[in-house]
């Protein structure tokens, strides 16, 4: 797509009636971050999707922070939303002026209206602090806010803070464990997605296209993920995997790719999944339909913004 240059992460108004996706400028100045809104005609249906907000070139809103005395935003990557739509968070993983990487949370004075967006705060995660992380890419939040789980892939984990009030990053926030190596399932991990109750992680990014999946035996407590994972292929069409999230109450998965040669052949490919809750109404050990799900519906299902 001529609009997304530089795609990278994804998210849904939760009735799939918006999407946004956070955008890399193109050369030369491939780095400089913009938000950019989708208004769907169909939910989750991505075929139906036409640019909110146009703006200028590159199209989208400049993601900036006047209240931390900073400029535009460097490489963004994930977004989420607290769920009345009046915040939301982005990654980023590089510094800017005198702060380190970190995750940048914005307040929406019209709820889901990403050109209302005005930055609140840059709360850094201090690359010594986080053991020499110094390539923030992922983002999830408990439903209720209460706790922030961050990953890079320098390190290769996942780092959970709780929040003293809930999605909200000016103050109160205090580190609260590190999960154990993820290098086995993807040394470049691009995001993360609890399932609805947090007893499952699904982890993925572009070393490979897989979608892994892990158990916790404590939800939402990234120090009790569990060692071993499962494994679920995408398809060589998601080679270079830049985002991704399960929506529609987890009935679809949609995955951000960007071929990185500056075509602008960047996509969004959509999934349906069998069983709601996906990948988990059965043991693909056992049965090896089940591990193909994601793979044989895309043929019907894919659908792909050009």
């Amino acid at each position: 797509s001529t609009d997304t240059p530089g795609i990278r992460g994804i998210n849904f108004k939760p009735d799939g009636t918006r999407m946004y996706i956070t955008n890399r400028e193109s050369a030369p100045n491939n780095k400089k971050a913009y938000l950019i809104e989708y208004s769907l005609t169909t939910p989750f249906d991505i075929s139906t999707a036409t640019i909110s907000f146009t703006g200028g070139t590159p199209k989208g809103t400049a993601l900036t922070c006047a209240a931390e005395g900073v400029g535009q935003m460097n490489y963004p990557h994930a977004i989420e939303f607290n769920p009345d739509g009046t915040r939301m968070f982005i990654t980023t993983n590089e510094g800017i002026g005198s702060f380190d990487l970190g995750v940048w949370q914005f307040k929406l004075t019209t709820p889901w209206d990403s050109t209302s967006l005005v930055c609140e705060k840059i709360y850094e995660i201090d690359i010594d602090d986080a053991g020499g992380e110094d390539q923030l890419r992922t983002l999830a939040f408990k439903p209720d806010g209460t706790r922030m789980f961050i990953g890079g892939i320098d390190l290769d984990r996942l780092r959970q803070y709780d929040l003293a009030n809930p999605f909200d990053l000016r103050s109160g926030v205090n580190p609260r464990g590190t999960s154990g190596s993820l290098v086995s399932a993807d040394t470049s991990m691009r995001n993360i997605q609890f399932n609805p109750d947090g007893t499952q992680l699904f982890i993925a990014g572009n070393e490979n296209t897989r979608m892994n999946k892990y158990t916790l035996s404590t939800a939402y407590d990234i120090t009790t993920l569990s060692s071993s994972f499962t494994t679920f292929d995408l398809g060589s069409r998601t080679d270079n995997m830049m985002g991704f999230i399960f929506a529609s109450n987890f009935t679809k998965l949609f995955v951000t790719s960007d071929d990185g040669s500056g075509s602008g052949d960047n996509q969004i490919h959509e999934y349906e999944i069998d069983c709601a809750g996906t990948i988990t109404c059965s043991d693909p050990s056992a049965n090896s339909d089940v591990k193909a799900i994601i793979e044989a519906n895309v043929e019907s299902a894919k659908r792909i913004i050009k």
